[in-house]
């Protein structure tokens, strides 16, 4: 495979209609992840997991109950592909390229126009590690190691940050004056130090350092 080197995005899917064919193992994972992000997710197959089909049942996936057809792409954000049928899925990936729809081919990364990261998810701290198709186990083993350093406390201290974020843009007009602010509040080296424990100490810190003097 042609090496590629990826434009990594983050895709607001809140609300959008995404489209998942297929009906097992995999195609359950697919569906799960975009509804964790708020996705309105239309599924295609006749056969489901039982997961897949109790959530059908519970009204949260809009269920066609057939084989895939041209039609059920209008209106789609994104499309992905988790069938075995091999022709299909090359069918699935041209009709959207026509209609500029982003497809992801599971386990056929020439046929995908984008990929699926394996994900760490903090809060609102996203960590995505792809390996653009070339090993998914690897970007596996990389998310399980890194989940043991990045613990919950830091999406706690992401919502800290935001809120933080939004005070300095209010006090401070001056770019170069929020900058030093960031470079004292996040200096290098902090996160070797940083843990749960001491968030109250440092968040006054913090406050500290904003309400100081920045003539």
């Amino acid at each position: 495979m042609e090496q590629l080197n990826l434009y990594p995005v983050a895709i607001k899917v809140q609300g959008r209609r995404c489209l998942v064919v297929g009906g097992g193992n995999v195609a359950e994972r697919k569906v799960a992840g975009l509804q964790e992000c708020g996705a309105e997710v239309v599924l295609v197959s006749p056969e489901l997991t039982p997961e897949l089909e109790r959530l059908v049942a519970s009204g949260r996936v809009i269920h066609l109950n057939r084989e895939f057809e041209e039609g059920d792409l209008e209106g789609v954000h994104l499309a992905i592909c988790a069938t075995d049928n091999k022709a299909l899925n090359r069918e699935i990936a041209r009709l959207c390229e026509n209609r500029r729809i982003p497809v992801n081919v599971v386990d056929n990364p020439e046929l995908s126009t984008f990929f699926v990261p394996s994900v760490i998810r903090r809060g609102p701290l996203c960590i995505g590690i792809t390996t653009g198709g070339n090993s998914p186990l690897l970007a596996r083993r990389l998310r399980e190691e890194l989940e043991e350093h990045i613990g919950p406390e830091f999406g706690e201290l992401t919502l800290f940050l935001g809120k933080l974020r939004q005070i300095i843009q209010e006090r401070f007009s001056d770019p170069e004056k929020r900058r030093k602010i960031w470079e004292k509040v996040l200096p290098p080296g902090f996160f070797a130090h940083f843990q749960k424990e001491k968030m109250n100490s440092w968040r006054k810190q913090v406050e500290e350092c904003i309400s100081s003097p920045w003539e």
